[in-house]
């Protein structure tokens, strides 16, 4: 294998993600020849074992919570519900990554993107080798783009048999045949709460250990708060500021031991204490890439230090967002073709799929005080809408976090939504944000009624002192 055998092309992409995919894309699009090296299946973690598996899991366990004799009840509505089919369920989760992966294949493929199945290892700058089934290849790009993602973490100190069946990671999670009848999460942040309000919707017994204080310790406050009350809501034994010690796994089941002296039995254990970002076989650091705490540096145009590398999504931002990710696939993507690109993530929205979901973008008012910004939060609770009132009293709230005084005064610096589909309803802040539009804007844009998104037209008219439709 030789520089004169290589294959030649203008971007090279390594990881087939939402950055990656949509890096390739893009470059496509801009009219660079581009090829896609991938080792495992297309979409990464976010398609296969990620985003999508655990949605699809999400809207089963909704669907099967509000078929609850007593929530038919409350419609007016009978029936005699079955217990679910484990196996069914998986089974609409796999057909349901299957076909968006075949989808997105054929978008690939449309967009005259060369795909490459093989493990990459950047050999020098503007050089690669794809080592695959038949065999190792050769390609030189005027650009590289790294979007490899991450995996679970795995943390030595659980002293568990990772090999194990009864011990899962979210990857064994979203692949797995049945559902269990009993688990153990470790890890009560977004992915533990999100997996627990899945499964406790479908009838498992399941406990949540977050050894913080409080269950998503990442968002804010309210947004825990909520997330403890609709677990709790569905049966899930939640415990904070706890501990696992140890855990036994055999193969009838787990047991732990927890630091409050209490023991968990369980079918399985799911250990979702994060993810680690997948830099190993690259040879990073023998091209002397800049990298912090396992992250590959990158500047506002996704430029690592190293001529003609780019670095995109969980392999360089901690934010571990689908989103984000695809953005900066995006941003580097023009600029490895010559478009001059900022990757500006001042404003990203993030959210949390539980019942209801709970979704934030920009500052919370502590963080703007931290800041030294002079601002102030303004809720409107949804028991005063409309739309939450038909489909059930969902206990959420709008937050808005609005900067007082000056030149900034009533410029929208946050919001947090808890509420039945607050991760759509949470572009909207995020717009008005990205364009530097004020609480005024938002209060006087006239909004559909009935609607959940209403309720960010209240809490914009309780920031100017005109609550309409709040007793307060």
């Amino acid at each position: 294998m030789t520089a004169d055998t290589a294959q030649q092309y203008d971007v090279a992409v390594i990881g087939a993600g939402p950055g990656g995919y949509t890096a390739a894309i893009r470059a496509s699009l801009r009219g660079a020849s581009t090829c896609l090296i991938e080792a495992g299946r297309l979409g990464g973690t976010c398609l296969n074992v990620g985003c999508i598996p655990t949605k699809a899991l999400l809207h089963a366990a909704s669907v099967n919570h509000e078929m609850s004799p007593d929530r038919l009840t409350r419609l007016g509505l009978c029936a005699t519900p079955d217990a679910p089919d484990p196996a069914g369920v998986m089974r609409f989760v796999t057909e349901t990554v299957d076909k968006l992966r075949v989808g997105l294949a054929g978008l690939i493929k449309a967009k005259k993107v060369t795909v490459m199945e093989g493990r990459a290892t950047i050999t020098a700058p503007g050089s690669v080798s794809v080592v695959g089934a038949d065999g190792e290849m050769a390609i030189k790009a005027g650009a590289i783009i790294v979007a490899t993602g991450s995996t679970p973490a795995r943390p030595a100190s659980l002293n568990v048999p990772w090999d194990h069946p009864n011990v899962w990671t979210t990857d064994e999670a979203c692949i797995a045949g049945e559902l269990p009848s009993s688990v153990l999460i470790i890890g009560g942040g977004v992915i533990g709460c999100e997996l627990a309000t899945a499964y406790g919707g479908l009838g498992a017994d399941v406990t949540v250990v977050e050894m913080l204080e409080r269950l998503c310790p990442e968002m804010p406050a309210d947004a825990s708060r909520s997330a403890a009350r609709s677990l709790k809501a569905r049966g899930v034994d939640v415990r904070a500021a706890v501990r696992v010690e140890s855990v036994t796994v055999n193969d009838n089941g787990i047991e732990a031991t927890l630091s409050d002296q209490s023991t968990v039995r369980a079918a399985r254990v799911l250990v979702a204490v994060g993810r680690v970002a997948n830099t190993d076989g690259l040879a990073l650091d023998a091209l002397g890439v800049g990298m912090t705490d396992g992250l590959v540096d990158v500047d506002d145009r996704c430029r690592t230090n190293v001529e003609g590398l780019y670095a995109v999504g969980d392999v360089a931002e901690r934010r571990q967002y689908a989103h984000l990710a695809a953005r900066m696939g995006v941003v580097a993507a023009d600029n490895a073709t010559g478009h001059d690109s900022v990757d500006d993530r001042s404003v990203v929205p993030t959210g949390m799929y539980t019942e209801p979901e709970v979704a934030s973008v920009g500052m919370s008012l502590e963080q703007a005080v931290e800041a030294g910004i002079d601002a102030k939060a303004h809720r409107f609770m949804l028991a005063a809408n409309a739309m939450d009132s038909v489909h059930g009293p969902s206990g959420g709230m709008v937050k808005l976090t609005v900067a007082q005084g000056g030149d900034d005064a009533g410029r929208i610096l946050g919001a947090l939504i808890i509420a039945p589909r607050a991760t759509e309803l949470v572009q909207v802040p995020a717009l008005a944000m990205k364009c530097g539009l004020r609480v005024e804007d938002l209060a006087e844009t006239i909004h559909s009624h009935p609607t959940f998104v209403e309720s960010l037209q209240g809490a914009a008219e309780s920031a100017m002192g005109l609550p309409l439709h709040s007793l307060r």
